[in-house]
């Protein structure tokens, strides 16, 4: 009986332990490096978690974003975004319509050496580092 209680112990601890990203990490303001594997971006796109307040906010390069989260385990949904409205250059607006359109896509995320993946079920949409 004393061998079957370790092993029980031993599997829960393994299996609470295992992948699961941790949503407290998600706290903080994150630099974006990188748009479905585009990495030439400008250096000022951002997305900020605030975990007791449930809110996202961010600057997507021209413009500032905001909205709500709910996180649960590995499962990440944003609300309904906002954001600003200035007029800006093609090439940002370009930049700025994707990420806006790739967040709305996201639905789990995971931590990868201290960079945060955002991801549509398994595709990496964007990744950020603090």
């Amino acid at each position: 009986m004393k061998i079957f209680s370790t092993l029980l112990f031993t599997m829960l601890v393994i299996t609470s332990c295992g992948n699961k990203p941790n949503a407290e990490k998600l706290s903080g303001e994150f630099h974006i490096v990188s748009l479905n594997q585009n990495s030439e971006l400008p250096e000022n796109l951002t997305i900020t978690f605030d975990a007791k307040a449930k809110k996202i906010s961010g600057f997507s390069g021209c413009n500032n974003y905001f909205g709500s989260f709910i996180v649960e385990d590995a499962v990440l949904e944003f609300g309904q975004m906002g954001s600003t409205r200035k007029m800006c250059a093609e090439d940002i607006n370009k930049i700025e319509s994707e990420m806006l359109q790739l967040l709305s896509k996201v639905n789990t995320f995971s931590f990868e050496n201290n960079t945060l993946n955002l991801k549509a079920d398994d595709a990496i949409l964007l990744k950020a580092k603090k």
